[in-house]
């Protein structure tokens, strides 16, 4: 959720006045109850949706002029609270304030400015304070989109999610997800961006480089589509950890990023940023926003992005270019409507290595490798465009019904050539060549759904019904692959040693007309409501039926061209019970089901391009949310159940069995004491693999998961200095078993960052200076049985805002 903004000030001589209510029929209050605390329920929506849902619950009249709440947004509330007090939470973070005008009337105005800076409670996008911002610890109060349930407090939600707002995300200099999910405690790193995937995670012991279930504002992707998200436009990052098929429609267990988009600021608004993301490779990032009319009904927010050079990794090179706006259109207080468009750009030269071992035992250790040397080839790449566009309405129909509805169409094409490491004998490497056909991609995605409000009796009710649907659909050459590719590029084998570079070979990936490769359809019928039954209780019950059609032709065998074709639905329930004994304290279980498709074999297994059927999987998970001074903490029991793939022995890619990962998951994020702040937790899992064809492995853990994490990051702000913040991490990763067998396993390893920022103002403006020195010992360390980690990274930053 975009931070609330304030509106572009209005003349002082408006007096336009709305009547947002009218008394709910059915159910009166006592005149003089203003003071007398009630149970309300009111969902995080636009502040002038929040109000009337207030209001209408409360029998009162709030009036104000319209554009007073234009583009402002309200965290809610749930529980027992006076007129005052109802008002007072909704209006958080806003800038404005209740007064009462006449009995049972009331209105807002602005907090006043003192001394030339915003008093406390008040934010926008320059402003200190307020959700997520570095002095509320990084801690944010509210999810934009709950998927389908829409927006929500974090503590409320009956599922383990974690938020990185945008402060945190400037101030770790973030220009990938791997600098995000580097510090998350509940994520494992799979494979770097710069191995030219898109974001590859192992959670909750699920992973691989399509693990990781992607969403933009809510509206599901797939995962290759996730090439065309950028952090420089995204607001915040929200993470759920497990299953949330009933949420976003048919997902892996693993886990779901749903990046949110920057929203248009209704105060005039610069930043200009010139990096460094490690090595030569530097970025300029421009970030507008403002509104476009006096009465604030448009606002726009422009991010242009341009990096290019050498990385830290010798001879590697990493280009993005971006163009990205946002336009709100404030048609009236009940109806708003979001555009939004991009172009995006991404080219890496010298892939990082992906190692394949035709023995576990022919693994060397990390510590006699160059981690900051390519394995593989300088002309070695991934190059992938995405252009995409988007509109979203929100519509409130009147006190009781609202809707929501989101469409965009996005087009992505994706080159990707690849040379080895492949090491067939102890000390020895050879490269062969993996050359792919461009891939385009063409993708829908959607929903609509009608929430409404109301009471039955003493009970408070939120119910949803909607639709939520994804439609992909991939083109590529049939001849793409020829006989001569899979050959060794640099002839023989050679010695670990050595890093030979050749001239790029000749090969084709194909030419003439495209030929559809794949496509999938998702559709998703949800229908849930969010029961209240007191302060103390309420449940969550839903369910969704959920159809998935796949095809799938692989053209690289034109002898036995493997088509495989799928057409599968089911009805998943959810169910969730919370329990909050006093306000500061959330508990929750949570059941959920889900279907998933079944994957495609990578480009290394001997069945190569052959999807498999779609899945059921089940989760269970206890969990607790509180609130302890200025940290929120989180802790989550859970129990997944899943049908295992993977690619044996034999490589095969194959289904076999069933995986059966429990575990448990805890973080703390706030402010420990005014001057440190943590960004912390852990992550304990037993994962294994049952039921399979081989019984000696049944009982093992699945391979490249660790059952240990522990991470921190933390900021200490030097009081002696003023705007002087000392920064730093340790992230550990325990030991990884490499085969099915679990003979071969990789060590544990940690390792450590520093840095620091310091911020100054420059005449009325701000100046931002950040450092940080990743992996600063310089730990050689294999991430998984697939890739080494990265080597010593420094990253620099200077951003004006003004």
């Amino acid at each position: 959720m975009s931070l609330p903004r304030f509106p572009r000030a209005a003349t002082r001589n408006s007096l336009a006045i709305t009547l947002l209510t009218l008394a709910l029929a059915g159910q009166p209050l006592r005149a003089h109850a203003d003071e007398t605390a009630h149970h309300y329920s009111v969902q995080a929506t636009s502040l002038t949706q929040a109000l009337a849902g207030f209001s209408s619950q409360a029998n009162i009249t709030v009036q104000f002029a319209p554009e007073l709440a234009h583009g402002l947004n309200s965290p809610g509330l749930l529980g027992e609270y006076s007129v005052e007090q109802g008002l007072a939470a909704l209006l958080v973070g806003s800038g404005l304030k209740a007064v009462q005008l006449g009995e049972r009337i009331y209105g807002l105005e602005k907090i006043p400015v003192m001394d030339g800076t915003l008093t406390l409670g008040v934010t926008d996008i320059n402003a200190s304070a307020g959700d997520g911002s570095e002095e509320t610890g990084y801690v944010s109060e509210n999810i934009s989109n709950v998927g389908a349930l829409g927006g929500m407090r974090l503590q409320d939600t009956p599922y383990s999610m974690s938020v990185t707002s945008q402060a945190l995300l400037k101030n770790l200099q973030a220009t990938s997800t791997d600098d995000v999910f580097k510090r998350n405690p509940f994520a494992q790193l799979y494979s770097p961006k710069s191995a030219g995937y898109a974001s590859a995670m192992t959670i909750r012991g699920f992973g691989g480089s399509s693990s990781l279930n992607i969403a933009n504002d809510g509206l599901r992707f797939s995962t290759l589509a996730d090439g065309g998200n950028f952090i420089e436009d995204t607001e915040q990052l929200e993470l759920v950890t497990g299953l949330t098929g009933f949420l976003y429609g048919p997902a892996s267990p693993g886990g779901l990023a749903n990046y949110v988009l920057k929203r248009p600021t209704y105060q005039r608004y610069n930043s200009v940023t010139l990096g460094n993301a490690g090595g030569e490779n530097y970025y300029l990032h421009g970030d507008f926003g403002g509104p476009i009319d006096d009465e604030g009904k448009f606002a726009y927010r422009l991010n242009l992005l341009t990096q290019d050079g050498e990385t830290a990794i010798d001879l590697q090179k990493r280009r993005r270019q971006m163009i990205s706006l946002a336009v709100d259109w404030n048609i009236s207080d009940e109806l708003q409507v979001q555009f939004d468009a991009s172009h995006k750009e991404s080219e890496i030269r010298g892939l990082t290595s992906y190692w394949y071992f035709a023995n576990q035992a022919f693994r060397p250790s990390a510590s006699s490798l160059d981690t900051d040397k390519l394995y593989s080839q300088r002309w070695a790449f991934s190059d992938n465009q995405t252009d995409k566009a988007g509109v979203r309405a929100n519509w409130r129909l009147n006190d009781t019904f609202s809707l929501r509805a989101a469409f965009a169409a996005q087009q992505y094409t994706q080159e990707y050539t690849y040379t080895g490491p492949q090491v067939d004998a102890p000390g020895r490497y050879t490269q062969p060549l993996y050359a792919f056909a461009p891939l385009e991609t063409q993708e829908y995605s959607g929903y609509l759904f009608l929430d409404s409000q109301f009471a039955t009796g003493p009970l408070g009710h939120k119910v949803t019904l909607g639709y939520q649907g994804n439609s992909a659909r991939s083109l590529m050459y049939e001849d793409h692959i020829p006989t001569q590719q899979y050959t060794s590029v640099i002839g023989p084998a050679v010695s670990l040693d050595e890093q030979p570079q050749v001239s790029k070979t000749g090969y084709s990936i194909g030419h003439g007309d495209q030929h559809i490769s794949s496509t999938t359809d998702t559709n998703n019928f949800l229908l849930g409501d969010i029961i209240t039954f007191n302060e103390q209780w309420s449940t969550i019950l839903g369910a969704t039926h959920t159809q998935i059609k796949a095809y799938n032709n692989d053209f690289i065998y034109s002898a036995t061209a493997r088509k495989t074709e799928y057409d599968k639905s089911t009805t998943s329930p959810n169910v969730s019970l919370i329990y909050k004994p006093v306000p500061w304290l959330t508990t929750y279980a949570t059941y959920i089901e889900g279907l998933q498709s079944g994957g495609v074999a990578p480009a290394r297994a001997v069945n190569s391009g052959t999807a498999l059927a779609p899945q059921i999987s089940e989760q269970y998970e206890l969990g607790a949310k509180a609130s302890i001074g200025e940290t929120l903490v989180t802790l989550a029991v859970f129990n997944i159940d899943k049908p295992n793939t993977y690619t044996n022995t034999a490589r095969v890619f194959v289904q076999d069995g069933r995986q059966e990962n429990n575990g448990l998951e805890f973080s703390v994020t706030g402010k420990a004491t005014p001057q440190l702040t943590i960004v912390s937790g852990f992550t304990v899992l037993d994962p294994e693999v049952k039921k399979g064809a081989s019984a000696a492995n049944n009982g093992n853990s699945p391979i490249n998961v660790a059952k240990q994490l522990a991470k921190v990051y933390a900021e200490y702000d030097v009081a002696s200095a003023p705007g002087f913040v000392i920064t730093g991490g340790a992230f550990y990763t325990g030991k990884q078993y490499t085969d099915e067998a679990n003979d071969y396993t990789l060590p544990s390893f940690t390792t450590y960052d520093i840095g620091a920022r310091y911020r100054l103002p420059v005449a009325d403006n701000t100046l931002t200076l950040r450092m940080n020195v990743s992996n600063l010992t310089d730990k050689k360390y294999w991430l998984n049985g697939s890739y080494l980690g990265d080597p010593r990274t420094v990253a620099f930053s200077a951003q004006l805002e003004f």
